[in-house]
């Protein structure tokens, strides 16, 4: 049963009606001497609130995207997957692969969702990623196109499964292309949170782990690799939620050669993380503010900035880092007047997001 489904949801629901109906039934019922009695209500008591809180805690997981799956949340893993290099595309372990395609293996998951693992040469990170391809990208009249790409991001806590579990983006992406209303594009979810219970920072720290450099050099290069993309930056995104969304600013800013727009949901401006922040000089070139504010000439990019008017000072954030952008001509701001931190309120943002992901792109390569 999956950890997110609703399913698992209304069955704790169900556990919590449950334990309040024996603890009322059997509350007068309980045999035995008096010191049995009070163990076995006490027992019945603490039922009742432990199903409450289980009830309380998937509602959160599921509202925030923190784990996505039974594996994410007891920390196992799937085993390390065979990446080999391949312009044309990847080979499915148990699935119909086209003629074209060489003999490289990802691992099938839900949701059409494609896994492996990567060594980064640059960063030396190892982590899992997950990559959405579109129907389009088996079909002939496609067998030509390099597509483009948008790399996605979670929070902190968080997992990139979320992006196509709790979010859903491989749906909304799916409709919108269906509708003419965005070209096909692959999603690539890379493991962002590279320390576990640490927050990383989305920076190259002294002596200790580049994730900067995984998520803007090394997963690039290897979608590169793998699969038949269009390599120039115009034709490469990056959106993420929360703490992700700090970190799609943060990279486009420092790897502008490789990564052209990038969507902030719900972000903020200055880094958060103590891996970081003990670091004055560290926290000031990871800082996307400062880091617009003080360039003697800002990269060419394009901005999205969301926020909510009911969280926080996400909209104020968002206006304040476009104010900063000497060329805002294709940069925007979006704004949800009601809604707080949470998936909900970045699912609304999607289709927006994707469809302005589409208009930076130049057409497709052929």
């Amino acid at each position: 049963m999956s950890l997110t489904g609703t399913a698992f949801f209304w069955m704790t629901i169900g556990l919590v009606v449950a334990a309040l109906a024996g603890l009322v039934v059997g509350w007068n019922r309980v045999p035995g001497p008096l010191p049995v009695r009070v163990v076995a209500r006490a027992v019945m008591a603490m039922a009742c609130q432990a199903t409450a809180v289980l009830t309380v805690l998937v509602w959160v997981n599921n509202t925030y995207g923190l784990y996505d799956s039974w594996t994410d949340l007891l920390g196992g893993g799937n085993g390390q997957v065979h990446l080999a290099t391949g312009r044309r595309g990847p080979q499915v372990a148990g699935g119909a692969v086209a003629a074209d395609v060489r003999r490289v293996r990802f691992t099938p998951l839900q949701n059409g969702v494609l896994r492996t693992t990567v060594t980064g040469p640059r960063s030396h990170i190892t982590g899992e990623v997950d990559v959405w391809l579109p129907p389009q990208y088996y079909e002939p009249a496609y067998r030509r196109t390099a597509f483009p790409v948008v790399e996605l991001l979670p929070g902190y806590p968080g997992t990139p499964r979320a992006w196509f579990g709790a979010m859903g983006v491989q749906r909304e992406l799916t409709a919108l292309i269906r509708a003419h209303q965005v070209r096909p594009m692959i999603l690539v979810a890379p493991k962002m949170n590279v320390l576990g219970n640490v927050d990383p920072g989305c920076a190259d720290l002294p002596h200790g782990s580049r994730t900067s450099t995984w998520l803007g050099v090394d997963v690039p290069e290897a979608v590169k690799q793998n699969f038949r993309v269009a390599p120039d930056a115009a034709h490469w995104a990056v959106m993420g939620y929360s703490a992700g969304a700090y970190c799609a600013v943060n990279l486009v800013l420092h790897h502008p050669h490789t990564l052209h727009a990038a969507v902030s949901l719900s972000g903020y401006n200055a880094p958060v993380a103590q891996l970081v922040t003990r670091h004055p000089a560290l926290a000031r070139a990871n800082n996307p503010y400062l880091e617009l504010r003080d360039a003697k000439r800002q990269p060419g990019i394009a901005l999205l900035m969301a926020g909510s008017e009911q969280d926080g000072n996400t909209v104020y954030a968002a206006r304040a880092l476009l104010s900063e952008l000497r060329d805002p001509e294709a940069s925007r701001l979006l704004t949800l007047t009601r809604g707080g931190h949470n998936t909900r309120v970045w699912r609304a943002m999607l289709p927006t997001a994707l469809r302005w992901i589409a208009g930076q792109m130049p057409p497709a390569v052929p």
